[in-house]
C-alpha cells in the first residue's frame, strides 16, 4: 500500500511547488540494485505485512530523503565493496532521476546466495 508521503522540491522561477511521492523514491531504488551483479533485493519475506520489514523502504523527515533495503549478496562477493557500490548507485539514480540529494541509505545484507 503506497503511503502519502512527499518531498516538495520548491526551488525554480515559477511559482508552485512540486511534489514527488515517497513511492518515486522506492521505484529507483529497486531499478538501481537491479542493475548491480552479485546482489539480489531480498523478497524472501513475501508480501509486505504491517508490522514486518519492506524490502525497500525509503521515508521523508524534514524533507530530506532516507533509504533502507534488504538484499542477498551472491557467495564470492566482497560484501564492503558491493555494499558501498549499492549505496553509490542508488544516490546516483536519485540524483539523476529526481536531482534530490539522499540523506543517508542503509544497506542490509540479509543472506549469502550459495548457487
Amino acid at each position: 500500500m503506497a503511503h502519502n508521503e512527499y518531498y516538495a522540491y520548491k526551488k525554480g522561477t515559477v511559482s508552485g511547488d512540486i511534489m514527488m511521492n515517497v513511492q518515486v523514491f522506492d521505484d529507483i531504488v529497486k531499478r538501481a540494485v537491479n542493475t548491480i551483479d552479485m546482489v539480489a533485493i531480498d523478497f524472501s519475506k513475501g508480501v509486505p505485512i504491517p508490522g514486518t520489514k519492506r524490502t525497500v523502504s525509503c521515508s521523508i523527515k524534514d524533507n530530506d530523503v532516507y533509504v533502507t533495503i534488504h538484499v542477498n549478496l551472491k557467495y564470492g562477493a566482497n560484501v564492503t565493496v558491493v555494499t558501498k557500490e549499492v549505496q553509490t548507485k542508488i544516490a546516483l539514480a536519485i540524483k539523476e532521476v529526481t536531482g534530490v540529494q539522499v540523506k543517508n541509505i542503509d544497506v542490509n545484507v540479509d543472506n549469502i546466495i550459495f548457487d
